[in-house]
């Protein structure tokens, strides 16, 4: 399959599965239906959605499975570094079944529960989830991974956890490592590719960097230099000169001036980091959708798809889990990143 080939493929097969996207609307509708009203993208989902005494975890591994499908098909004439790159996006899911594995471990949970926890990837699986489940502890756990291919994180993240013996540490080491990887995969792919992709992968790891920042310093009241240290230097609008200086400045009003346009512009009027938090998945998802509608023939157009299918199933799956625990609307409409403000 040539090139050309490839990726009008590609393109054609996205254009279609972008068509099962929710618009918005849907999920205001989600939002404010009764018991049994239930909608989703997939008429099986909606089924599901329903019937309240499904269990929850079952019903987000049912949507989960159906994304996966969607994934398959994408990276079906991809090659090489595109390939590769999409396989690596698909590990923040096992990055976050690893991460499940270690807050059990700590907690001192049975095998048996931590697993009742866990996503399945089906064939897309490379954790070895059977061994690290009976592994003795978090030390041990890790020191299995290290000649795997998530080795690199295994070993970093052990060192930060020796040092420090700590969830937070655990957790920071885990996602800065992955996020350093991105960034190196984006760097292997062909000149157009990577140009395509880049306003994406520029936009999310800005989100993450501005985000911990923003939490390290004044949530958890980290020093400058340990702040630092846990970020992620990129040539992106928060790169290492950026960083630097607003590691020392002490307030998220202080902050948020100092920011680099257009992030200072899109952030002006927040005041809290949740706040933040709001904005920047706004923009990200504006960013998305950019790219799904206006990109041909890129693997950016399909990397802009799984984004949004995959906010589509968390945000529809904060709606349903908020009504059966009967939180408040303001606090469903939170955890859904609903602008309540804009229906």
């Amino acid at each position: 399959m040539n090139h050309f080939t490839r990726y009008a493929y590609l393109n054609a097969r996205v254009a279609v599965l972008a068509t099962r996207l929710l618009p918005e609307s849907h999920l205001y509708e989600l939002f404010h239906a009764k018991a049994g009203q239930s909608q989703s993208s997939t008429r099986n989902l909606d089924d599901w959605l329903k019937d309240d005494s499904l269990d929850f975890k079952l019903l987000e591994q049912a949507w989960f499975l159906k994304m996966l499908d969607d994934f398959r098909v994408l990276i079906r004439p991809l090659t090489a570094a595109d390939r590769d790159l999409l396989l690596y996006w698909l590990r923040k899911n096992e990055i976050a079944n690893l991460k499940t594995i270690l807050r059990g471990k700590l907690a001192g949970l049975s095998a048996d529960n931590i697993a009742s926890q866990l996503l399945e990837l089906g064939q897309l699986a490379s954790l070895p989830l059977e061994q690290l489940l009976n592994t003795e502890d978090v030390s041990e756990l890790l020191r299995h991974l290290e000649n795997s291919p998530y080795g690199t994180i295994a070993r970093q993240s052990r060192r930060a956890f020796e040092e420090r013996h700590d969830l937070h540490a655990l957790d920071s080491a885990i996602d800065r490592h992955y996020l350093l990887g991105l960034v190196a995969k984006l760097k292997t792919l062909e000149s157009s590719s990577r140009k395509a992709l880049l306003p994406l992968v520029s936009a999310w790891v800005d989100q993450f960097n501005l985000l911990w920042l923003l939490r390290y310093r004044f949530s958890y009241q980290l020093s400058s230099a340990e702040t630092f240290y846990l970020l992620i230097p990129t040539s992106y609008h928060l790169n290492r000169e950026v960083l630097l200086r607003l590691v020392e400045l002490n307030s998220l009003e202080e902050v948020l001036a100092q920011l680099p346009e257009p992030l200072r512009g899109l952030l002006a009027d927040t005041d809290s980091i949740f706040n933040v938090e709001q904005r920047l998945l706004e923009n990200l998802k504006h960013v998305a959708e950019h790219t799904l509608r206006w990109e041909n023939f890129s693997i950016a157009k399909a990397l802009a798809y799984l984004f949004l299918r995959e906010l589509e199933m968390w945000r529809v799956l904060a709606i349903v889990k908020g009504k059966r625990l009967k939180l408040p609307p303001s606090a469903i409409a939170a955890a859904a990143h609903l602008n309540m403000s804009v229906q």
